[in-house]
């Protein structure tokens, strides 16, 4: 990736693209400045030196083609690029150019709507303070953000030649393509759609751009049809030709979703994982399987630690393995697509262990090798009868003691307490107010004082609970981390449990268990709604990866994790929904089938719950774009 060339490339659009031009281009009017980009010699990007062209990477060529997206650039230069290339499949490059230019086109919408929404009053106030309006604004920065990451996933699926993830990024940016313009209308209202406002002169083009190169609609029906001939959704969306390159960032500066390519080392671990979930799940039902991490089994916990497969990325002496942040991906990803049942371990593996291994003194850390091990679990005191969504508004209180602290207080939809050995408990331990003056402790669930009393979900099953303390003593070495640092502790720790696959994978087993009884010659009304699914996947999976480089890396994404976390929850509740739709079209579905999509639908309400509601993602999503 030629980073200072991109550079370059985007400050000469920028500055060629004037308002006049776009404005002469809207009306059909011969344009100039083109010899200022053929000066620069933007046409010749893609085609190869021996023909005179620069010969660049798929990253940086799709970097420019979003740059002039982003200024609204009036001129044909994915056209030119291509006419200069007639060596590369003009196809998979022509859609692929159109995906980056959707995405740059959909940043500027977003940017100026955010500055509308915020100048602009109503009622006595900015636009932006009606927290409707902030929730649109959510919306609109999630559809950028996948277009954005669409591109990434173009980028690659050119360098290692997989059309079809090529055709997913193209459909994923059309679909956000629609969506971004649409909402930029309704929320500047009448003056939106004037001549006089300069809005158009980029909705124009997404509109133009989403259809140019195949829409959504003819994209999504070729995915579903490539799904159903595979047998699966999932074994198309990680069908990738493995690549030593690193990560490139073909993303917007407002968003940050590396593109990071299948290595050959990852590839292998994911085929190996395969082999030991087909062999050791080869006995559980897909109904079963349906409910995925919220399986709880000790036995294939401690398989999987024997394996090396929980805590991957924690130093040898801590139990772990060394292994990256993005090998642990792989190994988290077959686990969901195949509903393994991975409860007992998974909170201490995902939070508890990283935050011990980060801020835990040297007799907290003595847990992680048994968690390793998958021995030891742990569950997570956070939301309270009075403190749901508003988390700061906790009231359970620790005093300091001469013998440590001692706890008063009630902890509510704590998954799997009446299992766990370990609490992480956040409480109060100081005098400020909502956010001051908290700390995590890590409490043993078998202190005296401690009682649970389950909670019985709508499937009549018990995950959830209540845990009362009453008078509860842990010793001064409990507190976990500094005192007082409560919150911003937990803040880190939730972009660790928002940016997983968990947030899209977890009503897998019956997207797979639906398309192979529709079968490889499915009536062609299923093509698009499988489509449009896979399309949505592949460019989720680009995201989880590129929060998982960047939390490798020691960033926090904690907007990225919002996202993908709201974006991850509608796809997956919109699974149950198609497989409704689509059994009509299955002459005898299959027992299983049917005894997993109600397995589904029961399960579909909490997914935007868990993790942080929809509603309170999208005003943290609001936050991040700078909207008070």
């Amino acid at each position: 990736m030629d980073t200072t060339l991109i550079d370059q490339a985007a400050r000469l659009l920028r500055h060629e693209a004037t308002e006049a031009r776009l404005r002469q281009s809207r009306a059909g009017q011969p344009v100039d400045g083109w010899d200022k980009l053929e000066q620069a010699g933007l046409p010749l990007a893609l085609a190869a030196e021996a023909d005179g062209g620069l010969n660049l990477d798929p990253v940086t060529i799709l970097a420019i083609a979003r740059a002039h997206g982003l200024a609204g650039a009036p001129w044909p230069l994915a056209g030119a690029m291509l006419a200069a290339a007639q060596q590369r499949p003009q196809d998979d490059w022509a859609a692929a150019l159109a995906t980056a230019e959707i995405a740059g086109l959909c940043e500027t919408v977003l940017a100026m709507t955010l500055d509308w929404t915020q100048t602009r009053q109503q009622f006595g106030k900015p636009l932006s303070k009606n927290q409707a309006v902030q929730h649109e604004l959510a919306i609109m920065a999630a559809e950028t953000a996948a277009a954005g990451a669409a591109v990434g996933v173009a980028a690659l699926a050119l360098a290692a030649g997989t059309p079809h993830h090529a055709a997913a990024a193209k459909a994923r940016a059309s679909e956000a393509a629609g969506q971004v313009a649409a909402l930029a209308h309704q929320l500047h209202g009448a003056i939106g759609v004037t001549a006089d406002h300069r809005l158009h002169l980029f909705t124009a083009k997404l509109w133009q751009r989403r259809d140019q190169q195949g829409s959504e609609y003819q994209h999504q029906a070729a995915l579903g049809q490539a799904a159903l001939s595979a047998g699966s959704v999932w074994a198309l969306a990680t069908a990738e030709t493995p690549s030593e390159a690193p990560a490139g960032d073909t993303t917007a500066d407002r968003f940050r979703f590396p593109a990071v390519p299948e290595t050959p080392a990852r590839a292998a671990l994911r085929a190996d994982v395969r082999a030991f979930l087909a062999a050791e799940l080869a006995s559980i039902p897909a109904e079963t399987r349906a409910h995925s991490w919220n399986g709880h089994s000790p036995d294939f916990s401690r398989l999987l630690g024997a394996r090396g497969w929980i805590g991957m990325c924690w130093p040898r002496e801590h139990g772990g393995q060394k292994r990256s942040a993005l090998d642990r991906l792989v190994v988290i990803e077959e686990l969901l697509a195949a509903g393994a049942p991975v409860a007992a371990h998974w909170i201490a593996d995902r939070q508890t262990g990283p935050l011990l291994l980060k801020l835990g003194t040297p007799e907290q850390q003595a847990h992680l090798p048994a968690i390793a091990r998958g021995e030891l679990y742990a569950c997570i005191g956070m939301s309270e009868p009075g403190a749901g969504s508003d988390l700061a508004a906790l009231s359970t209180r620790a005093h300091r003691t001469a013998d440590g602290w001692r706890i008063r207080g009630t902890k509510l939809w704590t998954t799997f307490a009446h299992k766990a050995h370990l609490m992480l408990l956040l409480c109060r331990t100081g005098d400020g107010v909502r956010h001051e003056g908290l700390s995590q402790l890590l409490v043993p669930m078998d202190t005296p004082g401690i009682s649970i009393r389950p909670i019985i979900d709508l499937m009549g099953e018990h995950h959830f609970n209540e845990v009362h303390f009453d008078d509860v003593l842990v010793p001064a070495h409990a507190l976990v981390g500094a005192e007082g640092a409560g919150w911003a502790q937990v803040m880190a720790e939730l972009a660790f449990e928002r940016s997983g696959p968990e947030r899209f994978l977890s009503t897998m087993v019956l997207l797979d268990l639906l398309v192979a009884a529709l079968g490889p010659d499915a009536p062609a009304a299923a093509h698009a709604a499988i489509g449009r699914l896979t399309a949505h996947l592949i460019v989720l999976r680009q995201m989880a990866r590129g929060m998982a480089a960047l939390l490798a890396a020691g960033e926090d994404p904690a907007l990225e994790a919002a996202i993908v976390k709201d974006l991850g929850a509608t796809f997956e509740q919109a699974i149950p929904e198609v497989a409704r739709a689509l059994l009509p079209l299955i002459p005898s579905p299959p027992a299983s089938l049917l005894a997993t999509l109600d397995a589904t639908i029961q399960i579909a309400p909490m997914v935007s719950l868990r993790g942080g509601t929809r509603e309170i993602l999208r005003g943290i999503i609001a936050r991040g774009l700078g909207v008070r």
